[in-house]
């Protein structure tokens, strides 16, 4: 009985330092709604666990402890394994018949469903018919524009002539002749330069219809696969603005592939395997955004993509695609250890131990993990203090 007594005693000690010790910390205790997810830690490593306190007695099992890691920089390593990548579509484009004036008649495709283009590349050819009459209204035009500039033009010239031969011999006359003489000069000099604008709009028209009349394909203007060629037929005339064919742009091409148990991270030096595996092809590549680390809110979470060096008109029809690696060393990284680590919807977290004992939840983004550590590619610093269970 007096055993029992003195183990109250000795628990109603300790509830009531711990009271003494929240009612000193003001705003830093753990009840306290001063800042989110900050709690008190004690000074040493270890804590009390009150829920297992009973009137037997304190067990071992009622002290869990803690040990801290602080972050530095060091080398991460993991173990690839073979994944199967593929060709993605980001967005397409389309080649259209586009004229302003006169009538676009198709004389042949060029190209064919599946084809890699260039830009530059024919991909039909087609007739114009030009009116005539137009072309030969806007020469009437420029010519009659011409004549009038010209004739103006001699008679400032002339007005301005008389006007110098006028001037006053007494100074405040003169003065205010030479102001005139100046003024007319400036008022057709903007007269010129709208005759100017107006010939060049003209002779910009005239070009463009001879230009037109003499067109005989169109064109791609950039790079690309080519999905769909419309259905036309030899003769037929085109509607300015038509679609020709529809291509995937060789800069909206990519390879992803899924990665859901993160075998690979950000910046992954690997090896793109493009064929069957007797007669592959061989590439350097690197993953461009991994699970867990994405780098635009338009991708898949659990999707990583590849970049490398490769031209994508070589892979374009050349699969199937394999992502292939041996184990992977990135230096001078910052790591920190898995079992410190939360995950939570794809986000990671790790408690900070700061001043004062202060613990703080904090999110931070992995570039990619080995089971053993993760390595940071941002949230966290060297030298920061985490707590690990």
């Amino acid at each position: 009985m007096r055993c029992t007594l003195t183990r109250r005693i000795m628990i109603s000690c300790l509830l009531a330092g711990m009271a003494l010790e929240l009612a000193g910390c003001g705003q830093g205790g753990p009840l306290s709604d001063a800042g989110a997810n900050v709690a008190s830690a004690p000074e040493q490593s270890q804590y009390l666990d009150l829920s297992v306190l009973s009137e037997e007695g304190v067990t071992e099992e009622g002290w869990n402890s803690y040990n801290s890691y602080t972050l530095s920089y060091g080398t991460f390593s993991t173990q690839m394994v073979p994944l199967r990548a593929n060709l993605q579509m980001l967005e397409t484009a389309c080649v259209k018949a586009e004229y302003p004036r006169g009538v676009m008649r198709l004389t042949e495709v060029l190209v064919e469903k599946y084809q890699y283009i260039t830009a530059g590349t024919p991909v039909a050819r087609v007739s114009m018919e030009i009116d005539q009459v137009d072309l030969q209204e806007l020469e009437r035009k420029l010519l009659r524009l011409q004549q009038r500039y010209l004739a103006e033009q001699e008679a400032f010239l002339e007005a301005q002539e008389k006007r110098e031969a006028t001037f006053a011999p007494w100074p405040p006359q003169r003065t205010i002749d030479e102001i005139r003489y100046r003024q007319a000069q400036l008022d057709f000099e903007r007269t010129a330069a709208g005759y100017e604008r107006q010939m060049e709009d003209l002779r910009e028209q005239i070009e463009e219809l001879g230009q037109l009349a003499g067109m005989t394909e169109i064109v791609a203007r950039e790079d690309g696969f080519v999905l769909e060629v419309s259905a036309l037929q030899r003769g037929q005339k085109l509607e300015n603005g038509a679609v020709l064919l529809r291509l995937a742009p060789a800069d909206r091409i990519c390879l992803e592939f899924a990665d859901s148990l993160q075998h690979y991270g950000f910046g992954n030096q690997v090896t793109l395997l493009a064929g069957e595996t007797r007669v592959a092809q061989s590439y350097d590549a690197w993953v461009a955004s991994a699970v867990g680390k994405v780098l635009s809110s338009q991708w898949d979470p659990g999707i990583s993509r590849l970049e490398g060096v490769y031209d994508i008109a070589e892979l374009v029809g050349n699969g199937p695609f394999n992502v292939t690696g041996e184990t992977s060393v990135m230096e001078n990284v910052l790591l920190v250890p898995t079992e410190a680590v939360t995950a939570e919807k794809q986000k990671y977290y790790v408690t900070v131990l700061g001043e004062g004992g202060s613990m703080t939840r904090t999110q931070f983004i992995p570039g990619g993990g080995n089971g053993q550590y993760y390595w940071v590619f941002d949230g966290l610093e060297e030298g920061t203090r985490i707590v690990v269970p």
